[in-house]
């Protein structure tokens, strides 16, 4: 590949991102035993993951809109340094410490890889979010089992990770792209009012909130899932391993299908249809009629949640204008973290009162609000505007409302959007500038 980077540049980075973190479950019991730490021990050192991923996401933003195509690979490389960091560790804290160092790392990645693909998605017109995310649940779900049979014939926990470091290193490589992002070739003035500016920041913290519900769902499933059908049903050890496995299955696929026919569907649709898959789902996990239709239940939450996050990201990165693209991407995610947080001390402080079958079901209603959340794709920008999407949504054929009524102003045209209409064939979205790709509409919010 001439330039680097291209599709291969994001998912490779995303699945070695997920094979960390899907054999670092398996390994922590070991790493424990070989460090001789006790539980609050563990605990503290594990902590520090979130602890740095936080505003490690918020910086890489701004580092993101410096350094353009750089940022990921660069990420990426430290990922690597930060996983050598955790097999080199001989106490607790020299443990915390290097966690400290995949927290942001880790935390950094997730925003580089969004905002990476937002620009590849800007610079092309294809769809590229969901391709790229279902690479990492499926790493995650060969991982943990892949570092189980590692670990039964006597391989130890370092070596296990300087083998993940290298490959994690080696992902860095095809994301080297020498290409300059579009907004860097030419870039374009920001001519936002003090108020847009407000209703775009509303608009960000609220589809961040929507991912957030979808993260805290994931999250209880991924931490709590195989103790629901331990506990509930009475599963052996294999069985509760196969619940999370079950959720992280069905995101591959629900995003692989979001990425071959999501375009026809339309943005609002798929999170509304995500909400009520993901809901049903887990009410039916819930109920534990038993491990199969639990398992089942895992499962179909996995398929309906899957293109939700990715269908959010996708519309933040078109929505907003190039220059602040990064930063806006970095907002989302960062918000959208607060509720992959939030789920382990929530779900573990109710389940303790009502039992987790019954939090399940309540996690279950989650659903709703995501339901709910999809109008809040209404309230990003047409198309690198500040001005609102309409209500009834944007289409593809349509010209951005807010570029029409701009048209017609300077037109002195007698009705708003008409002097646009007239002189453009229908579906442009304005004369193209020499030398930069069409930007692709927002696939709209309602279809």
């Amino acid at each position: 590949m001439r330039h680097g980077g291209g599709v291969l540049g994001l998912v490779a980075p995303a699945t070695s991102w997920g094979l960390f973190w899907g054999g670092w479950a398996a390994l922590i019991p070991t790493i424990k035993d070989e460090l001789s730490l006790d539980d609050r021990q563990l605990g503290l050192a594990l902590f520090a993951v979130p602890v740095a991923a936080v505003p490690a996401m918020l910086l890489t933003g701004p580092l993101a809109r410096r350094l353009g195509p750089r940022t990921l690979p660069l990420v990426t490389a430290a990922f690597a340094g930060g996983i050598l960091a955790v097999a080199a560790a001989g106490s607790g804290w020299t443990l915390a410490a290097a966690l400290l160092l995949i927290g942001a790392a880790s935390g950094a990645i997730e925003v580089a890889l969004n905002a990476t693909t937002a620009a590849r998605e800007a610079l092309t017109g294809e769809r590229l979010f969901n391709k790229v995310q279902a690479a990492t649940p499926l790493a995650m779900v060969l991982a943990a089992p892949a570092v189980g049979l590692a670990l039964h014939p006597g391989a130890s926990a370092r070596a296990i990770l300087v083998t993940i470091a290298v490959l994690v290193a080696l992902s860095a490589i095809p994301a080297i792209d020498r290409r300059r992002w579009q907004e860097q070739e030419d870039p374009e003035p920001a001519a936002h009012t003090d108020r847009a500016h407000g209703r775009l920041l509303v608009g960000l913290l609220v589809v961040g909130a929507v991912g957030g519900t979808v993260l805290l769902m994931e999250n209880t499933v991924e931490q709590w899932g195989a103790i629901h059908l331990a506990d509930g049903l009475g599963a052996g050890s294999f069985l509760a391993a196969c619940g999370p496995a079950a959720y992280m299955a069905g995101l591959s696929a629900g995003r692989l299908l979001a990425q071959w026919r999501g375009e026809r569907v339309g943005d609002q649709a798929l999170v509304l249809v995500g909400g009520v898959l993901g809901g049903l789902g887990l009410a039916l996990a819930a109920a534990a009629w038993s491990t199969a239709s639990t398992l089942a239940g895992f499962a179909l939450a996995g398929v309906g949640l899957a293109p939700v996050v990715p269908t959010l990201l996708a519309a933040t990165g078109r929505a907003v204008a190039p220059e602040r693209r990064a930063q806006a991407i970095s907002l989302v995610t960062t918000v959208s973290y607060a509720g992959f947080l939030g789920a382990p001390p929530l779900v573990g402080t109710l389940a303790g009162q009502l039992g987790l079958g019954t939090v399940l079901g309540l996690v279950a209603l989650c659903g709703a609000v995501v339901v709910a959340g999809s109008r809040s794709l209404r309230l990003l920008p047409a198309e690198e505007t500040g001005d609102p999407a309409p209500k009834g949504g944007t289409d593809p054929s349509t010209d951005p409302p807010g570029r029409a009524d701009r048209a017609a102003d300077h037109a002195g045209a007698g009705e708003r959007g008409s002097a646009r209409a007239s002189d453009e064939p229908p579906g442009s979205s304005g004369s193209q500038q020499p030398g930069r790709p069409n930007r692709p509409h927002p696939k709209g919010v309602s279809r």
